[in-house]
């Protein structure tokens, strides 16, 4: 196992070396970042390499971010909500990219008006500073945030904002973390089976080993989480 010190192409570079270096008989790599694949592309494995990208793979390594996002605003319109924000992950990530090109899809399928941030970073602060911006002034009754820690900082905005939860607002997050359920008010939210994405991974690498090509017919389901804060 190797992690990556940062998301520079020098530490990752050193990360993959450091696997090939342990001969290993073949390598799963979680390559969410555009940085990370380009750099995946310079270097010569000679053993058998699972990518998981984090969105858009054919073979039904990943989770449906899409989806999970249509789940979301799905959601919401059924509670009544006809202005809705999308909290925005940082787009270099396709998982950021296939959450709001799905919040985009459904708001528009259901003919609802749909207003996306700018770029967050995965961070609660930036989630705070984000909700702030739109939260009180804008006549937004939901947001869909594209993860948890960011729907933690919109929380907290609300909150500065005297707004009840879900009364004023609703927040649906993104990946049910384990602190989710312990948010204030616990956090609706969508939940993703790693643990089904890693059992494919591991599947998918070990046929390559093999010489067999394993492929799955859908992308993993998320689930939706409904809590109190939607």
């Amino acid at each position: 196992m190797a992690h990556a010190a940062s998301s520079e192409r020098e530490d990752i570079l050193a990360a993959l070396d450091h696997l090939v270096e342990q001969s290993v008989d073949g390598i799963v790599v979680i390559a969410p970042q555009q940085r990370v694949q380009e750099a995946m592309a310079t270097v010569s494995f000679g053993v058998p390499v699972v990518a998981l990208h984090g969105a858009g793979d054919g073979g039904g390594l990943v989770v449906d971010q899409a989806e999970g996002a249509r789940m979301a605003v799905r959601h919401l319109v059924s509670r009544g909500h006809r202005k809705i924000l999308h909290v925005c992950g940082p787009l270099d990530w396709a998982e950021a990219q296939a959450r709001r090109e799905g919040f985009l899809a459904e708001t528009t399928a259901a003919g609802v008006e749909g207003i996306i941030s700018a770029e967050g970073d995965w961070t609660a602060a930036s989630g705070a500073q984000i909700a702030a911006q739109f939260l009180g002034k804008s006549g937004i009754t939901a947001v869909f945030s594209s993860n948890d820690q960011m729907a933690l900082g919109v929380l907290h905005a609300a909150r500065k904002a005297d707004l009840r939860l879900p009364r004023d607002l609703a927040v649906v997050g993104f990946d049910d973390i384990p602190e989710a359920a312990f948010f204030a008010p616990p956090l609706t939210t969508v939940r993703q089976d790693f643990a089904e994405l890693g059992r494919r991974a591991v599947e998918r690498l070990v046929g390559l080993i093999e010489s067999r090509e394993i492929a799955f017919a859908e992308p993993v389901p998320p689930v939706l989480v409904v809590r109190e804060s939607a």
